[in-house]
């Protein structure tokens, strides 16, 4: 059997327990749902906020690279600019992972 026709037979399983259970069994059951939905919300929510965070980080350290090249710092600028790059890459790659 596949995989998404398991997943089909199991939330059949779950439906007909549902609709077989009494009235306190139905209530614990919509508890526990909303209890899920609550933890998926917060999940949400704070990978928003971690992308973000990223976005500020990301211009802060730009903002950084220009600043010291336009003052003639370029080495500084330059370096600190790869460096930059070369980790935002190392986070998009292990973050796959």
């Amino acid at each position: 059997m596949s995989e998404q026709s398991e997943r089909v037979h199991r939330s059949k399983q779950a439906l007909e327990v549902y609709a077989a259970a009494d009235e306190q069994t139905r209530a614990v059951i919509e508890k526990e749902l909303d209890r899920v939905d609550v933890l998926d919300n917060r999940e949400v929510d704070l990978n928003g906020r971690t992308l973000n965070y990223g976005i500020v980080v990301t211009l802060a350290f730009l903002a950084a690279c220009v600043y010291l090249i336009a003052t003639g710092h370029g080495v500084e600028g330059t370096v600190l600019g790869v460096m930059f790059i070369v980790a935002l890459m190392a986070v998009f790659v292990l973050g796959r992972k």
